[in-house]
Parts: structure tokens; sequence; C-alpha cells
């Protein structure tokens, strides 16, 4: 029976803790339950210097899924192949051609490219290290899904060496338009080696029209004019604020390459989703948020609110810009200072790049800056001679309040502890003071499990997205997919989000522009419940349709559909990545 041979840039190994980034995570979702190969880096870097590709040793390891059967009721296993990187393999790959170059390539960030010839080598002999090392585990009727930036080049290798099987390539980022490939020196033969693939699929619409011009415009003279009219077929729909892709936009070009004359190259998009059931089973419990008046559907929400934002700490994430539109909103509307908060979960990644530590640096100093300026101590009640009286302090200082007679009193906090004070009558009376340290932002770099982070959505008023440039952005589904049904929160979304394709019913921001965050960030946070429920229902519904399973088999049957139509004597074989019922 034909098996599927996955190789992604990092593999999530069984109990080795959650990880930052969502790759490697919705791989592990959708595998289990299959009988399935995983490839990939193991994250380790080891301190030898390799000269040939033979340095590198892969360790196997089988672990049986949590489901323990596969949508037949076979048992499976994943089988996990993974390798360390040399340090110059980590310098030149890893570092240097994929995250210095290609990163910044595709986010459209042409001015923070980095090329070195030594590092595009280093890139290549890599993606042949992994060709290699499928030619040595792959059986004949075995289907390839190769993931991300990283391997671009990983088809063409296989094909050097002979490798007639299907192979798959999806993008979990953006796919750059025509004029930024044309900085890079390496397109020309980057793509023609990209094109040796079989399906190429982008997160969105706008990625896959960029993908195909690009495509027709290095491989004009290998491309038969016939299959290339068929980039203009368009076909999808939108149903009540959130737009589905249909398979059917798929679009075949035929190539003639030099290791095929006739090589037919399909190019759709596929967006990945998330699974909702398994979220929504992980918020099962959880106490009801409070809501004032929940009888009064329009009521406008109170001031005391959290909004959250979970984000790598990279460019392409709109964290300054994020921080730099809330300064300008608690300025415009004053009213939700000493109220609103922030959560920001930020993931350090990638610090041995100068531009990421820089970045770090920056990130973590706006967000000391902006506490200082912002964050005060607040005594929400103060309890003199029985009566109630509130106020503020400044920084801790000294705080005023009115007496029993409605005089002046008087007291110092200290951190928090009774004080004593005087009316302007001379009586004495005992200050009880209830004091809380609000901070404008909460910041926290720790990489929570899954269940702990759909939790925190599930608290939060508000679910934050300010990408200047995004794949897809699962964070913005995941949020969606973990509210509560009778009090939802409410999605504000960068128009630069993949997301922001499909999720239409959202807040939907550019945060290149600081007075369309500070619009949206209000309406949110004012939106009346009915309004909240039908924006969220609307997204829900899209969720549920277009989940992870949906994506992931919308992929493999149009790798596995192909293949059946070439080889008669696969036409009975299937393979289900869903997880078992």
């Amino acid at each position: 029976m034909s098996r599927l041979v996955v190789l992604s840039n990092r593999v999530k190994l069984p109990d080795s803790g959650p990880m930052a980034g969502g790759l490697a995570v919705a791989l592990e979702d959708v595998l289990m339950g299959s009988s399935v190969i995983w490839m990939g880096w193991n994250g380790n870097v080891i301190d030898d210097d390799c000269r040939t590709c033979a340095a590198n040793t892969f360790d196997s390891s089988e672990q049986l899924p949590l489901a323990g059967a596969g949508k037949h009721g076979a048992s499976t296993t994943i089988t996990y192949i993974t390798t360390a990187l040399t340090a110059k393999q980590y310098q030149h790959f890893y570092c240097g051609f994929a995250n210095n170059v290609l990163w910044p390539l595709l986010h459209e960030q042409p001015d923070l490219m980095s090329q070195a010839p030594e590092d595009y080598t280093g890139y290549q002999e890599v993606n042949r290290l992994f060709a290699r090392q499928l030619e040595k585990v792959l059986q004949p009727d075995d289907v390839i899904w190769v993931h991300d930036y990283h391997f671009l080049s990983v088809a063409y290798h296989c094909r050097q060496l002979g490798i007639k099987n299907r192979i798959g390539f999806f993008l979990h980022i953006p796919f750059a338009s025509l004029p930024y490939w044309q900085s890079l020196d390496k397109a020309a033969i980057l793509i023609e080696h990209f094109a040796h693939y079989d399906v190429i699929g982008t997160q969105t619409q706008r990625g896959k029209t960029h993908c195909l011009a690009v495509v027709q415009h290095y491989l004009q003279d290998r491309l038969l004019d016939t299959y290339a009219r068929a980039s203009q077929i368009q076909a999808s729909r939108t149903e009540r604020g959130f737009f589905h892709t249909s398979k059917s936009v798929r679009t075949k070009l035929m190539l003639n390459l030099d290791l095929c004359t006739e090589h037919q190259l399909t190019i759709n998009a596929y967006p990945i989703g998330v699974n909702v059931a398994r979220i929504q089973d992980q918020v099962i419990g959880l106490s009801p948020k409070s809501i004032e008046n929940r009888q009064k559907k329009d009521v406008i929400k109170p001031a005391t609110q959290q909004i959250i934002a979970v984000d790598r700490i990279d460019y392409s994430k709109g964290l300054l810009e994020r921080f730099s539109a809330y300064r300008s909103f608690l300025q415009q509307y004053p009213i939700y200072q000493n109220q609103l908060q922030l959560l920001q979960i930020a993931c350090p990644s990638r610090l041995d790049l100068p531009i990421y530590q820089r970045l770090y640096n920056n990130v973590t100093q706006a967000v000391n800056g902006f506490n200082q300026q912002f964050s005060t101590h607040k005594f929400e009640t103060a309890e003199v001679g029985g009566r109630i009286i509130k106020g503020k302090d400044i920084q801790g200082n000294n705080i005023k309040g009115k007496g029993i007679q409605g005089n002046n009193i008087k007291g110092k906090d200290i951190q928090g502890n009774n004080i004593k004070g005087k009316d302007i009558q001379d009586n004495s009376s005992n200050v009880n003071l209830s004091i809380n340290h609000w901070d404008a932002i909460t910041y926290s770099e720790e990489v929570l499990n899954h269940q702990a982070l759909m939790t925190a959505f599930w608290q939060s008023d508000i679910g934050w997205v300010n990408s200047l440039k995004d794949g897809m952005n699962l964070v913005a589904k995941e949020y969606i997919a973990a509210q509560n049904p009778d009090d939802p929160g409410v999605l504000v979304l960068s128009c630069y989000a993949g997301a922001a394709e499909q999720m239409q019913a959202a807040v939907i921001i550019d945060p290149l522009q600081p007075d369309s965050v500070i619009q949206g960030l209000k309406m949110a946070l004012e939106m009346p419940l009915s309004e909240r429920k039908r924006r969220y229902q609307t997204l829900l519904h899209g969720l549920q349709q277009d989940n992870l399973h949906v994506w992931q088999q919308d992929f493999l049957d149009d790798l596995y559909d192909s293949k059946r139509h070439y080889i008669h004597n696969h036409s009975s074989t299937t393979v289900s990545l869903s997880d078992s019922p």
C-alpha cells in the first residue's frame, strides 16, 4: 500500500514539548492516525565541519499515534527520520539562504536580503542531502509531501537521482510577486528546480496568482501555451462573510523540462485550516466570561477587557507597529487607561541572525518603555470609617480621596498595606486600600502548550493579529475556534494576513495605517453582544467547513488523483490523514 512521506524543516517529535510556529504543530495534528514517514531536521547543530553530506547521520524511530488506528481501523505508526545539521549547514542553509534570502524575499522585504554564493551552495547541498535520504527509504508506490521554503529544490534533486514518485509541495508563507523574485540572483535556476514538483500549493489565491506569474516568466521557453491559458480560470464563493476556495480552481501547466519532455505541474491555493473540534474540546467546561447586562444585547462593553496577541518575534508580525497603534489608542481614548490590558505572548526566534537580535531588543525595550509611560498603581476600593472611596495614585505616590464628611484625606500607599489618614476635621480614620498594579502590556516569552493557549484565547475579549505579511496566520483561526459561543470575543485581523482573504467577518485593519487600527480596536471593544455573536457564527461555520483535515485532503486528492489517472494499477490506493473517530 502507498505510504505518505512528509518532509519539513522541523519535525515535532513525540513528547518534545510545545513549539512556536504553526507548521510543525499543524503537521503533528494532521498526521496522527496514519502510517506515514516524517523526515526533517531534529533541531540540533553538531560541531562538525562537514565536507560531504555523508557526515549527516539519520536516526529513525517509530511512534504509535494516540488514536491507535487509521481511518479503516488498521494499526498505524509514524516513522520519524531526523538528522542534526552541521554548524556549516546551519549557517549557510538555515541562517543564510533560507532565512537571510528566501524569508525576506517571500515576505517582500528585499532590503533585508543578504545574498552570498556560499549560502546558495549550502542550500543546495542540504536539499540534495534530503533527496538522497528519500531515495534510501522510498518504495515505488510512495508519495512525497514537502513543506515550506527550505526545500524549493528537493524535487529537482530527487529527479536527478531517478526518483519517479509523485512529489507535492506546500508553501506555508506568502509567495512574493514577480518584481521581488527579480531581485534574487538565483531566481531563474531556483524556479526551474521548483517546477519539478507535481503539485504546488499556496495559502491564498493571491499567492497562487503570484506563483503562476513567476513560473510562466522564468519558464516561458519551456511552457506549452495551451496549458498556460488555464491560469485565467477562477472559481470561488463567498458565504456570509467567509471566503471558500473551490478545488476546481487548480491550474495545470505542461512543461518541457530537461529530465522530462512532458511534465505536468498543478498549482492551486489550499488555505490551511485548524482542528476546530479538538480546540472546542479543549475549552469545554471553562466558566463563562462575565458580561454586564447580558440581557441587553446592544449594550456597550465595559472598558475592562483583555486583548491577546500571539506571535513569533519576526519583522513580518508587526509587533512594533502594534505597540505604536496601542499607544495612540490609549492616548486618544484615555477611558481605557488603567482598564484595558494587552497580553502579548512573543516567542523569540532565530536570534543567531543579527536582524532578529536587534528586533528582539527593540521589542523588549518598547514594552518596557510603554509600561513606564502608562502603568500606574490603582486602588479600586478604599474603606474609610465604613464608607467606600475611590481614586488613583501616580506611580505609587500620595493617594487622595474623600473622607466621611466629604473632606479631603491623604495617605501613603506602602505596597498595598493598610495606612492611616486624617480628614480636615481631624477625625482619625482607618483607611483600608485594595491596590492593584496595572501594566498596559503584559509581556510573556513562554511557549504555551496548545490547551493552555486555547484557554488564554477563550479568556480574552479580543484577538489581535497585526501581521505586515503572513501566509495564513493560524492564530486568527484558533482564536475564533476557541471562543465561548454565548459570549464570543472579536478578531481584529490585519488585511495583510492570508487569513483575511477568507475571514471577511473579522474586523479588518491595515497595520500600516494607525487610524485604521485605532478605529478597529474601538469597534471591537464596543461591539454589542448580538453583533459579536453574528460575526463569530459566520467565522466558525467557515472554519468548520474549511478545517485542517479538509486542507490536507484537498491537497492529497490532487496529488493522488493525478497518480491514479496516470498509473492504472493504483486506482484503489487511498491514504487518509484524518484523525480516527
